[in-house]
Protein backbone atom coordinates (compact mmCIF):
# COMPACT_ATOMS: atom_id res chain seq x y z
CA UNK A 1 0.00 0.00 0.00
CA UNK A 2 1.38 3.35 -0.96
CA UNK A 3 1.91 6.08 1.56
CA UNK A 4 -1.72 7.06 1.99
CA UNK A 5 -1.43 6.19 5.64
CA UNK A 6 -0.38 9.80 5.60
CA UNK A 7 2.76 11.63 5.26
CA UNK A 8 3.46 9.48 7.67
CA UNK A 9 3.58 7.83 10.60
CA UNK A 10 6.84 8.04 12.19
CA UNK A 11 9.64 6.22 13.65
CA UNK A 12 10.20 7.03 17.22
CA UNK A 13 12.92 6.90 19.67
CA UNK A 14 10.76 6.06 22.61
CA UNK A 15 11.48 4.01 25.62
CA UNK A 16 11.45 0.43 26.62
CA UNK A 17 7.83 -0.03 27.61
CA UNK A 18 6.60 -2.16 30.45
CA UNK A 19 4.16 -4.86 29.26
CA UNK A 20 1.12 -2.97 30.53
CA UNK A 21 2.17 0.49 29.36
CA UNK A 22 0.77 2.13 26.26
CA UNK A 23 2.24 5.23 24.59
CA UNK A 24 0.20 7.52 22.34
CA UNK A 25 1.57 9.67 19.52
CA UNK A 26 -0.30 12.44 17.72
CA UNK A 27 0.67 12.94 14.05
CA UNK A 28 0.20 16.31 12.37
CA UNK A 29 0.49 17.29 8.73
CA UNK A 30 2.74 20.08 7.44
CA UNK A 31 0.03 22.66 8.38
CA UNK A 32 -0.18 21.43 11.96
CA UNK A 33 -3.58 19.67 11.74
CA UNK A 34 -3.99 16.42 13.69
CA UNK A 35 -4.39 13.64 11.15
CA UNK A 36 -3.67 10.42 13.07
CA UNK A 37 -3.08 8.90 16.47
CA UNK A 38 -0.86 5.90 17.13
CA UNK A 39 -1.12 3.69 20.23
CA UNK A 40 1.79 1.34 21.00
CA UNK A 41 2.10 -1.48 23.50
CA UNK A 42 5.01 -3.83 24.15
CA UNK A 43 4.13 -7.53 24.31
CA UNK A 44 5.57 -9.98 26.82
CA UNK A 45 7.70 -11.46 24.00
CA UNK A 46 9.40 -8.13 23.33
CA UNK A 47 7.67 -7.11 20.10
CA UNK A 48 5.78 -3.82 19.92
CA UNK A 49 2.23 -3.67 18.56
CA UNK A 50 0.98 -0.37 17.13
CA UNK A 51 -2.55 0.58 16.10
CA UNK A 52 -3.03 3.65 13.89
CA UNK A 53 -6.31 5.56 13.76
CA UNK A 54 -7.35 8.37 11.43
CA UNK A 55 -8.62 11.74 12.66
CA UNK A 56 -12.13 10.29 13.16
CA UNK A 57 -10.90 7.32 15.23
CA UNK A 58 -11.18 4.53 12.62
CA UNK A 59 -8.38 1.93 12.59
CA UNK A 60 -6.43 2.36 9.36
CA UNK A 61 -3.49 0.05 10.02
CA UNK A 62 -1.42 -2.00 12.42
CA UNK A 63 2.28 -2.65 12.81
CA UNK A 64 4.44 -5.25 14.53
CA UNK A 65 7.99 -4.26 15.41
CA UNK A 66 10.70 -6.73 16.35
CA UNK A 67 13.62 -5.14 18.15
CA UNK A 68 17.13 -6.31 17.32
CA UNK A 69 20.47 -6.04 19.09
CA UNK A 70 22.31 -2.76 18.69
CA UNK A 71 19.19 -0.58 18.65
CA UNK A 72 17.87 -1.57 15.23
CA UNK A 73 14.32 -2.70 14.50
CA UNK A 74 12.30 -4.32 11.69
CA UNK A 75 8.62 -3.44 11.32
CA UNK A 76 5.93 -5.07 9.19
CA UNK A 77 2.73 -3.14 8.42
CA UNK A 78 -0.79 -4.28 7.63
CA UNK A 79 -3.70 -2.22 6.34
CA UNK A 80 -7.16 -2.10 7.95
CA UNK A 81 -8.09 -5.33 6.10
CA UNK A 82 -5.02 -7.20 7.36
CA UNK A 83 -3.12 -7.19 4.04
CA UNK A 84 0.65 -6.59 4.02
CA UNK A 85 1.20 -2.87 3.43
CA UNK A 86 4.98 -2.48 3.68
CA UNK A 87 7.95 -2.50 6.02
CA UNK A 88 10.44 -0.22 7.77
CA UNK A 89 14.04 -0.65 8.82
CA UNK A 90 15.24 1.54 11.71
CA UNK A 91 18.83 2.20 12.72
CA UNK A 92 20.00 4.08 15.78
CA UNK A 93 22.29 7.01 15.04
CA UNK A 94 24.02 9.09 17.67
CA UNK A 95 22.76 9.20 21.26
CA UNK A 96 19.23 10.45 20.57
CA UNK A 97 18.67 10.06 16.81
CA UNK A 98 17.06 7.25 14.83
CA UNK A 99 16.78 6.94 11.05
CA UNK A 100 14.07 4.90 9.35
CA UNK A 101 13.59 3.86 5.71
CA UNK A 102 10.07 2.91 4.63
CA UNK A 103 9.27 0.46 1.83
CA UNK A 104 5.98 -0.50 0.18
CA UNK A 105 4.65 -4.06 -0.06
CA UNK A 106 6.84 -4.70 -3.14
CA UNK A 107 10.02 -3.50 -1.37
CA UNK A 108 10.33 -0.12 -3.15
CA UNK A 109 11.64 2.81 -1.05
CA UNK A 110 8.79 5.23 -0.29
CA UNK A 111 10.33 7.62 2.23
CA UNK A 112 12.36 8.14 5.35
CA UNK A 113 12.21 9.71 8.78
CA UNK A 114 14.70 11.13 11.23
CA UNK A 115 13.60 11.28 14.86
CA UNK A 116 15.33 13.14 17.69
CA UNK A 117 14.43 12.30 21.29
CA UNK A 118 15.25 14.06 24.54
CA UNK A 119 16.12 12.38 27.86
CA UNK A 120 12.79 13.61 29.26
CA UNK A 121 10.88 11.42 26.79
CA UNK A 122 9.74 14.05 24.29
CA UNK A 123 10.55 13.61 20.60
CA UNK A 124 10.28 15.36 17.24
CA UNK A 125 10.37 13.79 13.80
CA UNK A 126 10.86 14.98 10.22
CA UNK A 127 9.33 12.99 7.35
CA UNK A 128 10.68 12.92 3.80
CA UNK A 129 9.44 11.31 0.59
CA UNK A 130 11.57 8.99 -1.58
CA UNK A 131 13.04 12.07 -3.31
CA UNK A 132 14.14 13.64 0.00
CA UNK A 133 11.48 16.40 0.15
CA UNK A 134 9.96 17.16 3.58
CA UNK A 135 6.35 15.92 3.79
CA UNK A 136 5.49 16.42 7.47
CA UNK A 137 6.53 16.28 11.08
CA UNK A 138 5.41 14.82 14.38
CA UNK A 139 6.07 15.20 18.07
CA UNK A 140 5.04 13.54 21.31
CA UNK A 141 6.06 12.44 24.77
CA UNK A 142 6.56 9.19 26.65
CA UNK A 143 6.62 8.58 30.40
CA UNK A 144 9.21 5.82 30.36
CA UNK A 145 13.00 5.98 30.22
CA UNK A 146 15.54 4.38 27.93
CA UNK A 147 15.57 4.30 24.11
CA UNK A 148 13.99 1.81 21.76
CA UNK A 149 13.39 2.72 18.12
CA UNK A 150 9.81 1.95 17.17
CA UNK A 151 8.90 2.71 13.56
CA UNK A 152 5.24 3.01 12.67
CA UNK A 153 3.26 2.60 9.44
CA UNK A 154 3.71 4.89 6.46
Amino acid sequence: MKAILLPALVSLALSALSPAQTCREVVRDASGRIVQTIDRQKSAGGSVQATTRDASGRIIGTATTNLNAGGSAQTNYRDASGRTAGSADTRTGNGTTTNTQYRDASGRLTGSQTTNASPSGSFTGTLRDAGGRMTGSSNGTAKSTGRTPIPVPR
